[in-house]
């Protein structure tokens, strides 16, 4: 590099640090439990003087703007580029047109592709490659011009590094339990007032799918403006909060004193809820009303590990749930009839369990299968039902406590209770669009995102 370009680099960093410092020093991350393992600043101090931010700000800043990508070679339908740090990557044309950030193909306002895909050629070329200080400068053979930061080509370079962070932005790595688990405890007051503390309920339920609210107010909308206080409420035919009571002329199982058998939450929508909030307005003073909570996702695993055949028709076979009633309440849909269908156990492309969906109520007697398969599944579907009650846990919640359960992967259910009891329940529902949404907005607050 030239000394006039060397200059000009250094000048610039200069006039960075200097309108960057003072937002450094305020926005590092205080190295808060909940996010340390995400940012590696665990225990870094939030008071740094403004010459030693100078130099923190300095060094990852200076490498870039002076080193860029250092080398650059074609190769079949890929470039393959050397970066100022020694890392390489693989980029592959016609991706690399497809993402191109100028004006006329990116919004920035808008965070979105301009360029359409009538406008793509996948056979596309790069006629001219320019290695620069701040990354690629690349002519293409359809006549355009693109130019890629260091950083964002970095980020997005395909090496195994680079797609296990954006794997852990899209969702964190889940925890499996069994029966020895213990539900990390939360205050209802510190969620609302503390992002902090939000922030870690929110990695807490990520990560483990389960989690204790403590000292819930005493009202039955008490899930919803929690909920309100993250996101929006996830609305069923139900309404946006249930009261969960042995109700008269009642529409669901569960508005009964009867024993519940352990389940996932509305699995006749389509869109099962992402998160259920369980709040105990009042508990059943004597024996009865105990809670039962397993982990979907263990259960799963152990049946994978120990009886792959009954794995994979549970993950292959759909099942039919339905809802058929009428509203007890004025919030709730006159009257619902809901179908959904998939498998018990939901994976992705990768074969990753995705999704529990178990619920004996609403399990429909419709199944898709011919007669001499039936009994073949009833057998998996059983082994699954063991081994979920066999690493389970029971506890009996008190007035005060919400209970937070992933809904799509922990089952929840409850031992009979008496008649005339003034056992009260609250269930309301959150997605998980809505919450690792804001997961990702308060990593980005305190400087801990990957």
């Amino acid at each position: 590099m030239s000394a006039t370009r060397l200059t000009r680099a250094l000048f610039y960093s200069a006039a960075t640090l200097r309108g960057a410092t003072k937002t450094q020093v305020r926005s590092a991350c205080s190295g808060c439990s909940s996010c340390s393992s995400l940012c590696g600043q665990k225990g870094a101090k939030r008071d740094l003087s403004l010459t030693a931010a100078a130099r923190q700000f300095a060094a990852p800043q200076m490498k870039p703007q002076v080193s860029g990508v250092v080398s650059s070679k074609l190769r079949n339908d890929m470039l393959e580029v050397k970066f100022g740090d020694g890392t390489e990557g693989r980029l592959p044309f016609v991706w690399l047109r497809d993402n191109c950030q100028c004006p006329q193909c990116f919004s920035v306002e808008a965070l979105g592709r301009k360029l359409l895909m009538d406008d793509l050629d996948v056979e596309v070329q790069p006629t001219e490659v320019e290695e620069t200080m701040d990354g690629l400068m690349v002519k293409w053979s359809d006549g355009h011009q693109s130019e890629y930061s260091t950083n964002w080509l970095q980020n997005r370079s395909f090496t195994p590094t680079s797609r296990a962070l954006h794997r852990e932005r899209y969702a964190l790595r889940r925890e499996p339990w069994g029966a020895e688990h213990t539900m990390k405890n939360f205050d209802y007051n510190t969620l609302m007032s503390d992002d902090r503390v939000l922030l870690d309920w929110l990695l807490t339920m990520e990560r483990k799918g389960s989690a204790m609210v403590k000292n819930a107010p005493k009202k039955d909308v008490a899930g919803p403006e929690l909920i309100e206080h993250i996101a929006f409420v996830k609305q069923s035919h139900y309404g946006p909060h249930s009261p969960v009571i042995n109700r008269p002329n009642t529409n669901n199982v569960a508005f009964t004193n009867a024993k519940l058998g352990m389940h996932n939450d509305l699995p006749q929508y389509e869109h099962m809820p992402g998160i259920i909030f369980i709040q105990c307005v009042a508990q059943h003073p004597g024996a009865g009303g105990e809670s039962i909570v397993t982990d979907g996702l263990f259960a799963a695993e152990e049946l994978r590990r120990n009886h792959p055949e009954d794995f994979k028709i549970l993950s292959s076979t759909d099942m039919y749930f339905w809802d058929k009633g009428h509203a007890n309440y004025s919030w709730e849909m006159p009257e619902f009839y809901k179908i959904a269908k998939f498998p018990v156990i939901r994976v992705n492309g990768n074969n990753e369990v995705m999704q529990i969906a178990v619920n004996n109520a609403i399990r429909d007697s419709h199944m898709d299968l011919p007669p001499q398969e039936v009994k073949k599944y009833y057998a998996a579907y059983k082994r699954f039902h063991n081994i979920l009650y066999a690493n389970a846990m029971t506890f009996k919640m008190e007035q005060g406590d919400m209970m937070t359960l992933d809904n799509v992967r922990c089952l929840h259910g409850r031992e009979g209770y008496e008649a005339n009891s003034e056992r009260h329940i609250e269930s309301s529902y959150l997605d998980w669009d809505e919450a690792r949404c804001r997961r990702r907005r308060l990593q980005e607050k305190f400087g801990c995102f990957v």
